[in-house]
């Protein structure tokens, strides 16, 4: 590793390892007092020779203050002091290579666990970040939601109860310290989504109501998975718009619900997912995508969108999306579609001549073009189907 990627490296962990931010200060102090060449050099050692009261003197602090931020670096095993007996420091070469001085050989030989150390840090902010999002769609969701339960059932008796615990809800994220916070935040809001969805449910088994009169819950209520064995719906289970619930398991592949366009998805309703099924989701996934969705929900457990977003949401970092883009993207598609659009973006990286480059870029374009109507999102799911099938 050259200087300053060591510096870089002690700038993220310094925290982590024990250091305060003054004792960082003087470590990174010494380590740029060191000459580049040394920390890649195999027969020379990184040392600073520079006097300790000018050290002392450059951060504003006493000579016994320095002398305690080396003693406490070598009792940590990032360096170690070589002095006279009267504590000279010298940059003249020794007898064997040896210059007196503190000397960051330690750091070299601990730059592995150093490294280890960084990247499950960096883990941990990543898994915070994408908390952060899961919660604030799960919270849109409930928001949602219980709105369409007010407007349905004003009257409602648990209405008062559902309204009580989203107040309780913090409106930042800065008292959540550590990601197991945030998850138990997390399965708080699933907890009263799915409670609300339910009262929804019976609602609309109780209503009577025609489907085409059924509000639809669109792009929040978990699909179930059902067999497609050419019945419209399975014995008690309530008929659905094919929006609520689109994501059928189908063992007959091509035989289930497919037509007109390529056998797929009825032509001229870009909206139209009823086509789409657990099975081809995962053979129109890129490989990234793919080997995350297997991970959260393995081959044979029930798909629901909550999987598809959590997907989306840990692919963000790597395909360079940031938030913004995302949070934009949920407001206008809903948790559904932005998921899927996440997984087209993420397909097409190696489309064979057109390869998206700029994936928070194309994520931006598909939200403009949701909101002036003219983003198909069941064309651009067909593409890649009929893609699959061409590939060998």
């Amino acid at each position: 590793m050259t200087l300053s990627h060591v510096i870089e490296l002690i700038e993220r962990v310094g925290r982590h390892i024990g250091l305060g931010a003054r004792r960082r200060e003087a470590l990174l102090r010494m380590i740029r007092q060191t000459a580049p060449t040394d920390w890649t050099s195999a027969d020379r050692d990184p040392v600073c020779f520079r006097p300790q009261q000018d050290l002392a003197q450059d951060l504003g602090i006493t000579d016994r203050a320095m002398r305690a931020h080396e003693h406490a670096l070598a009792q940590l095993g990032l360096a170690f002091i070589d002095t006279t007996a009267n504590g000279r420091r010298s940059g003249r070469m020794l007898p064997g290579g040896r210059r007196l001085g503190v000397n960051f050989r330690p750091m070299i030989e601990r730059i592995g666990w150093l490294m280890d150390l960084d990247e499950a840090h960096q883990a941990a902010i990543r898994r915070i970040v994408a908390l952060r999002l899961e919660c604030s769609a799960a919270k849109r969701d409930a928001r949602q939601m219980v709105e369409q339960l007010l407007e349905m059932d004003p009257r409602h008796r648990k209405l008062p109860a559902y309204l009580q615990r989203m107040a309780s809800w913090p409106r930042r994220y800065s008292s959540f310290r550590c990601s197991e916070e945030l998850d138990a935040h997390l399965d708080e809001i699933n907890e009263l989504v799915d409670d609300v969805r339910a009262d929804l449910q019976c609602h609309d088994d109780s209503s009577g109501r025609a489907e085409s009169q059924i509000p639809a819950i669109l792009n929040t209520t978990p699909k179930i998975l059902e067999l497609c064995s050419g019945s419209s719906a399975i014995k008690g289970t309530a008929r659905k718009r094919p929006d609520d619930d689109f994501l059928k398991s189908a063992p007959n592949g091509a035989e289930c619900r497919e037509k007109s366009i390529g056998g797929l998805s009825p032509a001229g309703n870009p909206d139209d997912l009823s086509w789409l099924t657990p099975e081809k989701i995962r053979s129109i996934a890129g490989q990234n995508f793919r080997f995350c969705l297997d991970a959260i929900c393995p081959v044979g457990e029930r798909m629901t969108d909550r999987h598809l977003r959590s997907v989306a949401i840990m692919l963000l970092p790597d395909l360079g999306i940031n938030a913004s883009a995302w949070e934009e993207a949920l407001q206008v598609f809903g948790s559904m579609r932005a998921a899927l659009a996440v997984l087209i973006i993420d397909a097409n990286r190696n489309h064979p001549t057109h390869p998206i480059h700029s994936p928070g870029g194309a994520l931006r374009a598909f939200t403009r073009l949701q909101l002036a109507g003219k983003f198909n999102l069941s064309g651009s799911l067909i593409g890649l189907v009929e893609r699959s099938r061409a590939e060998p």
